[in-house]
């Protein structure tokens, strides 16, 4: 039961706020019981070696499609897919990456054809220059000069060319990121 205390402008009495934060630290302490019991019960179920990462049993297969590497570009400063981002795309041969081809990026965010496929698709060292400075200037975005990102790169490896590579890349004036996607 909670106590209450005249009000001085004519009002309802109140409860006092100390009862009110004792019911509540009450139930958050009931509920951590029964949490930590929940997880010792779970913990005693366990196995006896920790749980390994989610590992693909294999390639991954799209209706058919043949092992190839995609990409994905969406601008976060404007909220939308990459439209006219041009991007430099190279091969690593030992010393320097060797331009394959260049391309903009079309409607979608995505290059028109796949980077790699058939016998194009190799393991090896590879890099897509995105020209993120060129693209805003196109854009006319309004950004201090000179600008913070200029040429992005974007450098990853191919290992197993039966699998499915994708990669989406998010960027904006001040930074970038970027993923390995299926």
């Amino acid at each position: 039961m909670s106590k209450t205390f005249p009000s001085s402008a004519g009002h309802q009495a109140q409860p006092q706020a100390p009862a009110r934060r004792q019911f509540t630290l009450s139930g958050l302490a009931l509920g951590a019981t029964a949490l930590a019991a929940a997880r010792g019960a779970l913990a005693a179920d366990a196995p006896a070696t920790p749980a390994a990462p989610a590992q693909s049993s294999g390639p991954i297969v799209l209706h058919g499609a043949s092992p190839r590497l995609t990409m994905h570009a969406v601008d976060t400063f404007h909220g939308s897919a990459a439209t006219g981002l041009r991007v430099d795309f190279s091969r690593f041969d030992g010393q320097n990456y060797v331009l394959l081809r260049s391309f903009i990026v079309n409607a979608n965010g995505r290059a028109d054809d796949p980077l790699l496929i058939d016998d194009s698709y190799r393991a090896g060292r590879y890099e897509m220059l995105l020209h993120v400075d060129e693209y805003f200037a196109a854009k006319g975005a309004k950004l201090p000069r000179p600008a913070f990102l200029s040429k992005v790169p974007v450098r990853f490896q191919v290992v197993n060319t039966a699998e499915r590579i994708h990669l989406p890349v998010q960027f904006g004036p001040w930074s970038y990121t970027y993923s390995r996607g299926s």
